[in-house]
């Protein structure tokens, strides 16, 4: 992710431990050669694989010294999705995400610049700062939201009156950089930006699709959303909730599998997705999209296909390549297979 962005990862550090530091998460010599690193190198960030809490933040950033920034992953994500932001909703989302994750931050920073000797307010880090901090950042969280449920309420509108109309809601799920908005473009004939790295669509977009069988043409409505990530945190998540509020009301998810992964990637992609799933209280119809057939071997194709059936038994499934188009035409027989039975508009070919 990092790099994705425009870091130049100088270093990657790790430390087993059997538990987590409490003050600084690494233990003090691990600390001591980052800083030395740091001093050798020139370095600008810290980037942690970890959530940290704030307090843990403040403690690193004096250890270390100078003026290197301390990161978590949760700030790195949120880093990835202000740059990939395009829409007003996503705008919004993550304004909202960064306010709510980082809420505590600034009564803790007020809290060790007392200690450390600058005194604020009155006689110290008392009340009235904390106090003022809080309700200037309740105000704007408060503003997000309300901006934010009107998006919501037109959004919601739009998906009742698809339905009114007829029409079924096909959406595209899975981890990040599986190849959802590939098989968007394709699908819906569109030019949306991909292999920008993970989290390339951050907002819903929706297109109206025909699928071509031999019981005629199938109208449905296509939409992507935004890929699923391992232990991410659920303050970000919640503020994505209108992306996932698209995949849970939909009548029928395309699930894309990157089956070009190693499999011990793969079972924790499989293993994160179901979970996510699970947790959105999921009851509609699913094909899982095994894609990127193009770029294994049989051997790997076949023992992907098997990881994919321990975590998804008895759902359909359709080996595809969404680069290249290969077996989409079977892919559209199953999503009209699928889709009969719900109220769909149907044209004699």
């Amino acid at each position: 992710m990092a790099r994705n962005i425009g870091y130049n990862v100088l270093k990657t550090i790790v430390q087993k431990r059997k538990s987590v530091h409490h003050s600084t998460c690494i233990g003090p010599g691990k600390l001591a050669e980052i800083k030395k690193l740091i001093q050798e190198k020139g370095v600008q960030f810290v980037i942690f694989a970890n959530t940290l809490p704030s307090s843990q933040v403040f403690k690193i950033q004096k250890q270390l010294g100078g003026d290197v920034k301390v990161i978590d992953r949760n700030l790195l994500i949120l880093e990835v999705f202000d740059r990939r932001a395009m829409t007003k909703e996503a705008k919004l989302q993550i304004q909202l995400a960064r306010l709510r994750y980082t809420f505590s931050w600034g009564r803790e920073f007020l809290k060790l610049e007392g200690i450390l000797g600058e005194q604020v307010g009155w006689s110290g880090p008392g009340d009235y700062p904390y106090s003022e901090y809080e309700r200037e950042a309740r105000k704007r969280i408060s503003r997000l939201e309300a901006g934010l449920r009107d998006l919501y309420r037109k959004k919601d509108l739009l998906r009742e009156r698809r339905h009114e109309l007829g029409f079924p809601i096909v959406a595209l799920a899975g981890y990040t950089q599986s190849g959802k908005t590939t098989i968007f473009n394709r699908l819906a004939s569109e030019r949306k930006n991909v292999g920008l790295g993970p989290f390339t669509t951050l907002s819903t977009a929706a297109r109206r699709v025909t699928a071509s069988n031999n019981d005629g043409n199938t109208e449905f409505i296509l939409v992507d959303s935004i890929g699923f990530i391992e232990d991410m945190h659920p303050i970000i998540l919640k503020a994505f909730n209108t992306t996932i509020g698209e995949i849970t009301q939909a009548d029928l998810i395309l699930l894309l599998v990157d089956v070009s992964d190693d499999l011990p990637l793969l079972r924790r992609k499989l293993a994160s997705t179901n979970k996510t799933l699970r947790q959105t209280g999921l009851t509609s119809r699913i094909i899982v999209c095994a894609n990127k057939i193009d770029m294994v071997s049989q051997e790997h194709l076949e023992a992907a296909l098997n990881e994919i059936r321990r975590y998804f038994p008895g759902v359909p499934m359709s080996q595809i390549s969404a680069l290249t188009g290969e077996n989409f035409d079977k892919l559209l027989d199953q999503i009209a297979t699928e889709l009969k039975g719900i109220n769909v508009i149907q044209t004699l070919a």
